[in-house]
């Protein structure tokens, strides 16, 4: 044990001396959260793919109508697709994770927003997803306060325009020049309405109930996931590199002219790896509090998938320069095996962005679950029953392919020597 510390000492040491390539690695996520955070999360548009919500109407009445037609119009018919059920259907539905979201829509909803009597809509999201359900609760949340706001505004003349339409009978001419002329002031009171709206929105995720926390969403949580996997991929590049370097140099024939075996150098220089790899994503994750706000959400569940996320990162590399001869063949073979592992994972294109078959593709890359699991808690605020898939899948490739990676290369340095 002592000389497998001495080494993973040794490449600490060297690496503190010579941080440049590890700072650059750094640079990469930070540069694109930053760039993707502020181009598309404040000045641009992100292209998502249809949303598919579900809509239980129990009630029938005209405000469910008003409700049901608001989410079919404009600009959020090119964003999400509504498709009408039962609340039976809709809940069976939901559980074969068929849609992002149910909405309900309690009988009597009508008359209780009409009467000023206050209602609610149930919102039922999908926890096989993080980002899209969001959206939905936000839209149906927006959706309540614009009825809620504009039925207290309007209360008068609504209630007069009942009065008349229960006596089976339409407005005259004069009725309808009143019920202008007192609604038309009211339009400018909007604003101070519609905070104090009627209609309530209550959000929950069948497997894993949690109140969501106070706060608005943060576009940069989104995205530096998949930007920090990109970082600590290269930079279990760059620290498991030494391995061919001093072999090169020769460094290796003059560590194993001591009382050294294969086992202790391949083990000081999987752990030296972990632990830069480790202390880098520590930092990356404390930038991303102070630089960009980031709620990293529940700190041993973040740790653990972090850990597990570094062992996987390290795991693949070490296995793959099981099979790598040189580093011109490490300089043309790893970063197109990292750059690919990133995009169909989610790293660099959003997986919520994809199309239906990327979608399904994605979740065979091994970035997907970290970058998954990182914004279950980050955003989500998931806790172990939300992430204990990723934490198995990340755990499980991390396990193979260090002990994958650790017997080819093994075979190479005893080969070498």
């Amino acid at each position: 044990m002592r000389k497998i510390f001495l080494i993973v000492r040794k490449d600490m040491k060297r690496r503190l001396r010579s941080p440049v390539s590890v700072i650059c690695m750094l640079l990469i996520p930070l540069g694109l959260t930053l760039i993707v955070g502020l181009v598309f999360g404040r000045h641009g548009e992100v292209e998502l793919s249809h949303i598919k919500v579900l809509l239980a109407d129990n009630d029938g009445g005209m405000a469910a109508n008003f409700f049901k037609q608001g989410m079919k119009q404009g600009k959020l018919a090119e964003l999400i697709d509504v498709v009408e059920v039962d609340s039976a259907e809709g809940l069976s539905l939901m559980n074969r994770g068929k849609a992002s979201a149910l909405i309900e829509i309690p009988k009597g909803f009508t008359s209780s927003v009409l009467d000023g009597k206050s209602t609610q809509i149930d919102l039922v999201k999908n926890p096989r997803e993080s980002f899209l359900p969001m959206i939905v609760e936000e839209i149906t949340g927006t959706m309540t306060v614009m009825i809620g706001g504009a039925v207290r505004v309007f209360h008068e003349p609504i209630q007069e325009t009942r009065s008349m339409l229960a006596a089976d009978r339409w407005p005259t001419p004069d009725e309808l020049a009143g019920l202008l002329a007192s609604a038309g002031p009211r339009i400018a009171l909007v604003k101070d309405y519609v905070a104090d709206t009627l209609i309530t929105l209550t959000s929950r995720t069948d497997e894993a109930p949690a109140e969501k926390p106070a706060g608005t969403f943060n576009f940069f949580a989104y995205i530096m996931p998949g930007s920090i996997l990109i970082g600590l991929l290269f930079i279990s590049e760059i620290t498991m590199r030494d391995i061919l370097r001093e072999r090169e140099a020769g460094t290796l024939d003059r560590i194993f002219a001591g009382p050294v075996r294969s086992a202790h150098v391949i083990a000081g220089k999987v752990l030296s790896a972990f632990a830069i790899t480790l202390a880098s994503c520590l930092l990356l994750i404390l930038i991303g509090r102070i630089a960009f706000s980031i709620e990293w959400g529940p700190p041993l569940e973040l740790f653990a998938l972090v850990v597990g996320s570094i062992l996987m990162c390290v795991g693949i590399m070490a296995f793959l320069f099981g099979f790598i001869k040189s580093e011109r063949g490490a300089d043309a073979m790893l970063p197109v095996v990292i750059i690919v592992i990133c995009i169909f994972g989610g790293a660099m294109f959003p997986y919520e962005v994809m199309g239906p078959a990327m979608q399904k593709a994605a979740r065979f890359s091994p970035a997907f679950w970290v970058i998954d699991g990182l914004k279950l808690v980050s955003i989500e605020k998931a806790g172990w029953g939300g992430i204990w898939r990723h934490l198995a899948i990340v755990y499980g490739i991390g396990a193979i392919t260090c002990a994958a990676g650790a017997a080819r290369l093994r075979v190479r340095l005893t080969g070498q020597k």
